[in-house]
């Protein structure tokens, strides 16, 4: 047996040498053309803890290190037995909620004892969440590093230096049982409605965990698209929310909570929203320093939105999507899933023909026009009954065209100068023969340099999706921005940026699939193009390739998903397969 020694601070590197290409959206990475993201909907129940044990006696430098880490993955934040490995003084010290690297697989990390005192830890990573809850995925095939500092306590090894922000490192299996995706809900600025906000956290204590992140500060990539009732500075009592009988009580220390019962409307709307993720949580009792925050028919506690006077907006119906086959623009009817002779449903709407040359259509909520980039690509044309518009554009480059649901038509483009303009809209309200018909910039200075492919708005139309590249087509992005509306709710601004999806290296289509989730056509790795799901909170999931893919679109979520290829064929999901449902160039789904 080698005599142990004390390992030296000077003689180690102890910092997690994360060999990531980061993502911001990221699944679990493996070889191949389909790519398994987090498997969020399995694992243990919730009620089972799960513990591991500790040291036992005699176990050489690189059980230590195994055993801790997997020790890192018992439930109920029954880490008793992980602290066990290390000295007192670490112990003390371990944060288990520091960084979390999600492993890409089940297999355990390897250990190599690289001299008496130190051991490295390898494996294959799918991405890390921080403190903050943000998920950060890796590009397929990264790897993790990590190395351990030992020391002898009474003849037995125990780990005496950690790198620096290490949490925990949790198996592909484990995930689902650890950790899961919730939304942290602030109020929309520009209607009566919540934002979501999507994090990771620890499944142990998870009522406490999403009231301390709904008394953080507003997320920058939300600033002036969104804002929280919950006072500057307010704090937990306790730095806990206690559950009984699925009551959790939620007592914030703050003097300065706003008067006004929409203040206080706000304030319990959010924590409703929040805390209710919880499968523990009911209903919810808010007091702001002992005193319950009332409002006008309120009884102690609140369990719905509607029961704060919170009541989600009612959703438009929107138009039926339309498929263009050659010039033709027709009326698509999705559950003719397979049909290679897909016709028009009886009494639909009939749209004029536009010609191959314009590109990548569009269509408005109420599918009263539609859009398209003009042949070369420096401009935009609108169609209204059978009449084409050119949008006044001081741009080139043309990017994409979509529409939100409450009006406005997105594009992107290149203006004049390396500071100009990158995005654009169009109030469709006004005449498009008229002057107010123009295409006015909307700010967004983190854009200067790039290209905008295409701009999407959430289905809350407080977020956009844009998808953009350096200038010579290099450094994809997927960003998430909050999206700043002035009068009649015409966008002026977009907040700094919040990137997800970054284990894509190209990307040609973007398209929302509900509140969270978003598809695209892009190349995770080598050079497969493949529709990719991205969700807002970070995972990346590739899905199974379609030969020649160049756009996508969804009718109704995951499911209803759409490929459209430079063959001109349009295929449908059916189950894991894609199934060719007949001829189209385009595919425009009402502002999605």
């Amino acid at each position: 047996m080698t005599t142990p020694r004390r390992a030296t601070a000077s003689g180690l590197l102890f910092a997690l040498l994360v060999t990531l290409a980061l993502a911001g959206c990221g699944g679990l990475s493996s070889a191949g053309p389909v790519e398994q993201g987090l498997d969020v909907g399995s694992g243990n129940p919730p009620d089972l803890r799960v513990t591991f044990p500790g040291p036992v006696p005699g176990a050489q430098q690189e059980t230590i290190v195994r055993g801790f880490v997997r020790a890192g993955a018992a439930s109920d934040a029954a880490y008793d037995n992980a602290r066990a490995f290390l000295t007192t003084q670490v112990s003390e010290a371990w944060n288990p909620d520091g960084t979390i690297v999600l492993l890409a697989d089940a297999a355990p990390p390897t250990a190599t004892l690289l001299d008496p005192a130190t051991v490295r830890i390898q494996a294959r990573a799918a991405g890390t969440i921080d403190a903050d809850g943000r998920y950060t995925a890796a590009r397929p095939g990264s790897t993790v590093t990590a190395e351990f500092g030992l020391q002898s306590v009474g003849g037995e090894w125990r780990i005496a230096a950690l790198p620096e922000g290490f949490g925990r490192w949790i198996a592909s299996t484990e995930v689902s049982r650890l950790v899961q995706p919730h939304s942290v809900h602030y109020v929309s600025t520009s209607r009566r409605a919540l934002v979501p906000d999507v994090r990771w956290f620890p499944a142990d204590k998870l009522a406490t965990r999403l009231a301390l992140a709904q008394i953080a500060p507003l997320p920058e990539h939300l600033t002036g698209a969104a804002v929280t009732a919950v006072p500057v500075g307010a704090r937990l009592l306790g730095d806990a929310v206690s559950v009984d009988a699925g009551v959790a009580t939620v007592n914030l220390i703050s003097g300065r909570l706003a008067p006004g019962e929409t203040t206080r409307q706000n304030l319990w709307a959010q924590f409703v929203a929040t805390l209710t993720q919880d499968a523990g949580v009911t209903r919810v009792a808010l007091s702001v320093d002992g005193v319950p925050v009332n409002l006008l028919g309120l009884d102690e506690s609140a369990g719905t939105l509607a029961e704060v006077g919170f009541s989600a907006p009612a959703t438009p119906p929107l138009a039926l999507p339309v498929a263009r086959r050659g010039a033709d623009v027709v009326v698509f009817d999705p559950s003719g899933l397979g049909d290679q002779e897909p016709r028009q449903p009886t009494g639909a709407r009939t749209y004029p023909q536009v010609p191959q040359d314009f590109r990548r259509l569009a269509l408005s909520a109420d599918g009263g026009e539609l859009a398209g980039v003009d042949p070369g690509g420096d401009g935009i044309s609108r169609w209204r009954g059978t009449n084409r518009y050119e949008v006044p554009l001081e741009g080139k480059d043309v990017g994409n065209p979509s529409y939100d649901q409450r009006g406005f038509l997105w594009v992107g483009a290149v203006g004049s100068g390396a500071e100009g303009p990158r995005v654009w809209v169009v109030n469709t309200s006004v005449d498009p023969a008229a002057p107010g018909a123009a295409a006015t910039p909307v700010e967004a200075r983190w854009l200067a340099g790039r290209r905008v492919l295409e701009a999407r708005v959430a289905p809350d139309g407080d977020r956009v999706a844009v998808l953009s590249v350096k200038g010579d087509g290099s450094d994809t992005r997927v960003d998430i921005a909050g999206v700043v509306r002035g009068a009649a709710g015409l966008p002026e601004r977009l907040a700094p940026p919040l990137r997800i999806g970054a284990p894509l290296t190209r990307a040609t289509s973007l398209a929302w699939l509900d509140f969270r989730t978003l598809a695209a056509i892009g190349v995770l790795e080598g050079s497969t193009v493949q529709p990719v799901v991205l969700t807002v909170g970070g995972d990346v999931r590739g899905l199974r390739p379609v030969p020649g893919a160049v756009a996508v679109a969804s009718t109704g979520g995951e499911r209803d998903m759409w490929v459209v290829t430079s063959a001109g064929r349009l295929f449908g999901r059916a189950g894991s397969q894609w199934v060719d449902s007949g001829p189209a160039t385009d595919l425009a789904v009402a502002a999605g």
